[in-house]
């Protein structure tokens, strides 16, 4: 169900044609598994499922629930809050991997077909098809690339920052259930890291291209 809607978000139904195959989600709408969501620009929405896990649907993001265990992102960010245990697959127009365990993480699609598996907090293992298998930490990127999937290399990125700067976190009127295990999250990570780094972000145009931009008090490079 449909706990929060902001701009256009559109449904769209693979059984049917035509405008009948489209509909606009509103508040309470009811979503079934196998439908697409489509969100327009500076349009977002947040979900509930009967496991009570949620999910946020970023601005301009195309994703489907295939079932109740498994999600595809063609294009933008989603962002999942799951604080019961549970089995979750993720895949991108290319790259796939599962996750299982407790957390909060935000996928967003990348250029190249794969995608960035960023964990806020969590307790779990992410794994690939081609074998890999990594324990999540909050506040480290992973990459997925390929197919079959592996992972790319592991970035730590500023959790404040990410924190004050991404609308699928401070964009809606309620915090998410997990905030206060993000925020011990933050603690650590800024106890392990302090003055190591300001932010990295990026996106990544091919296998072998990942864009690393760093942002500093007095200059603003990209690495």
């Amino acid at each position: 169900m449909c706990t929060y809607q902001k701009g256009t978000i559109e449904l769209i139904n693979g059984n049917l044609t035509g405008e009948d195959a489209i509909s606009t989600i509103s508040e309470h709408s009811e979503v079934t598994y196998g439908q697409i969501l489509a969100s327009g620009p500076n349009s977002r929405g947040e979900f509930m499922f009967t496991n009570e896990n949620l999910f946020r649907l970023g601005t301009s993001s195309v994703a489907n629930w295939k079932n109740r265990n498994e999600l595809w992102l063609h294009s933008g960010s989603v962002l999942f809050c799951i604080p019961n245990r549970s089995e979750l697959s993720v895949s991108s127009q290319i790259s796939s991997a599962s996750f299982t365990g407790t957390g909060t993480f935000i996928v967003e699609s990348t250029q190249n077909g794969g995608f960035k598996f960023i964990p806020l907090e969590a307790k779990g293992i992410l794994t690939t098809p081609k074998g890999g298998r990594k324990e999540v930490v909050g506040g480290r990127m992973i990459l997925v690339l390929g197919a079959p999937s592996y992972f790319g290399d592991a970035y730590d990125i500023d959790l404040l920052l990410l924190l004050k700067s991404s609308r699928l976190l401070n964009a809606y009127p309620k915090h998410l259930p997990t905030m206060r295990n993000i925020l011990l999250s933050l603690y650590v990570q800024d106890i392990k890291l302090k003055g190591k780094y300001d932010a990295l972000i990026g996106d990544a145009t091919s296998d072998n291209n990942l864009q690393i931009w760093k942002f500093g008090e007095k200059n603003n490079n990209k690495l």
